[in-house]
């Protein structure tokens, strides 16, 4: 019998993340049983600091993924959006299957709210391509886990909410939902909806993670983690990106929002490393 300890933060969302990822190591591994350690991290700690400066340093990360440097865990699982593309060193990542990518509205659908409707998001993406969509609302910065932020919006501090579906999926509230932006009205952050799960690379239970590996997320992960990588853009940059890989090649949508305006681009590309830098060179970057 072989046991994993898995180091993940102590939200609702979080737990059920690594609660799905340890169901499919088990799941794919019999014979191991996996257990969960919460870590708190800077990001849980600090209130005050707007979400997209705390995501861009790794403050939802880093201490999740020193407890399995320093041995108190095995692995870690994260959003993969929340991870800086420079990481520390000694750690191997794995991604399995990706969830639904969108972003939602909760609270209204998108064509009934009301001219000076406050939304809220900690999103600079999602803040301008809900501008662009409804210039005449108020978007607002708003602090909190899932569950906080839909409470938020009942007790009317917002009139509605903008936040990732598959977060709602994996914490069973897709009732919440009142508007499913598509693909055309608001393009994903970079990996949204993506797990990452990390082990120590010298560890020797590396094919546990292995066997749960994505190929196709791992693709687009890739894809859209490189357009950062080259862009320098961190989460405080209005730059979306989301890719599929199709028989054509790797096919990757991008929107940004800077001093020279709001952009799309689509470009396609036989590797990731490839069709971030065309789509890079199509929105102008």
């Amino acid at each position: 019998m072989s046991e994993l300890r898995v180091a993940t933060r102590g939200s609702d969302l979080a737990l059920a993340q690594a609660r799905w990822v340890a169901a499919r190591i088990e799941e794919t591994q019999p014979g191991t049983t996996v257990s969960l350690i919460e870590v708190t991290t800077t990001g849980d700690t600090d209130t005050v600091s707007p979400v997209a400066t705390l995501t861009e340093v790794g403050a939802f990360v880093r201490a999740v993924q020193q407890a399995v440097l320093d041995g108190t865990a095995d692995v870690a699982v994260h959003s993969c959006k929340d991870l800086p593309v420079s990481g520390p060193d000694g750690l191997a990542v794995f991604y399995p299957e990706r969830e639904v990518p969108w972003d939602v509205l909760c609270g209204h659908h998108l064509d009934s709210l009301p001219a000076g409707a406050r939304v809220g998001t900690g999103s600079p993406r999602r803040a301008a391509q809900l501008r662009a969509l409804r210039p005449d609302v108020e978007v607002a910065e708003i602090r909190g886990n899932v569950g906080t932020r839909l409470e938020k919006t009942r007790e009317g501090q917002f009139d509605a909410v903008v936040l990732a579906e598959a977060g709602l999926r994996r914490t069973g509230r897709t009732a919440e939902i009142g508007h499913r932006f598509s693909l055309e009205e608001m393009v994903p952050a970079p990996a949204q909806a993506a797990l990452a799960v990390e082990i120590r690379s010298d560890d020797t239970r590396i094919d546990l993670l292995a066997a749960i590996d994505d190929p196709a997320t791992r693709l687009a992960v890739e894809t859209e983690r490189s357009l950062l990588e080259l862009t320098g853009a961190g989460c405080r940059a209005a730059l979306g990106a989301y890719a599929v890989p199709t028989t054509s090649g790797i096919a990757v949508t991008g929107f940004v929002e800077d001093g020279s305006g709001p952009r799309r681009a689509e470009a396609v590309a036989g590797t990731p490393i490839a069709a971030a830098s065309a789509l890079q060179k199509g929105l102008g970057l």
